[in-house]
């Protein structure tokens, strides 16, 4: 094996990866509830066959990604089903493919005057899918309580974890599937802003500076498999002229 090829390999195998999260980042900085994907590298040591001599092959090989979890601004809106969690909590979803957590708050109702997120799916009260009174004025506590004119109807079913990285993974559309390596806990200290929105933790400049010192480093590798590759030539050249 070329172990500098193979160093070149991984090295650049990582940064494309790097590049394809940084783009999908960028290209929902302005979408409600949001995280941002951050990918996890480490150095990987190979041992060349037939000897116990190994070598740090590269400082970058993707090991794992997960979402990052840091909130978001929280926007005013004024819109009375825009939510906001101030604090680590989710809304709970149900969803065709089973239960689901988002801080997506963009809510609205359907046909059948239930909660649903922007996609559709019901939103969990604590004695289920929540349906809004027709009429009254809605109203929305910090503690997650329905009130329509002032009568409490139900309570938004919020949880947090205490390890979100390993208890939740990413799924799309802002929401997020439990692992199962920790049970939704009943919410403590965060607190529901009615008629906000919690943004994107995105932040665009910083982004589109990685993104493009990622491209550099890519570049760089490139630039080295060429020659790299040259260098084998001469010596296969070489080698070819003593025959």
């Amino acid at each position: 094996m070329n172990y500098g090829l193979y160093t070149i390999f991984l090295g650049m195998r990582s940064r494309q990866n790097t590049l394809e999260a940084q783009a999908n980042n960028i290209a929902n900085a302005s979408t409600v509830g949001f995280k941002a994907e951050r990918l996890l590298y480490s150095t990987y040591e190979a041992e060349k066959k037939g000897t116990s001599d190994k070598q740090n092959l590269v400082a970058g090989v993707l090991t794992s990604g997960s979402a990052d979890f840091t909130e978001g601004a929280i926007q005013q809106t004024g819109r009375t089903l825009d939510v906001a969690i101030e604090g680590d909590a989710f809304l709970q979803i149900q969803t065709p493919r089973g239960v689901r957590f988002t801080r997506a708050g963009n809510l609205s109702l359907n046909q059948n005057g239930q909660l649903v997120t922007k996609n559709g799916d019901l939103v969990v009260g604590e004695n289920g899918a929540i349906t809004v009174p027709s009429t009254g004025e809605l109203s929305i506590g910090q503690d997650g309580s329905l009130a329509a004119d002032g009568q409490v109807f139900e309570r938004l079913k919020l949880v947090r974890f205490n390890n979100p990285t390993n208890a939740l993974t990413k799924e799309g559309d802002s929401l997020f599937m439990a692992t199962g390596a920790e049970q939704p806990q009943e919410n403590v200290n965060s607190r529901v802003l009615q008629g906000a929105l919690e943004n994107s933790n995105i932040n665009s400049i910083s982004e589109m500076v990685a993104m493009i010192n990622n491209n550099r480093e890519f570049e760089s590798l490139q630039k080295s498999v060429s020659l790299l590759m040259n260098d084998i030539g001469r010596k296969i050249s070489g080698d070819l002229g003593k025959m």
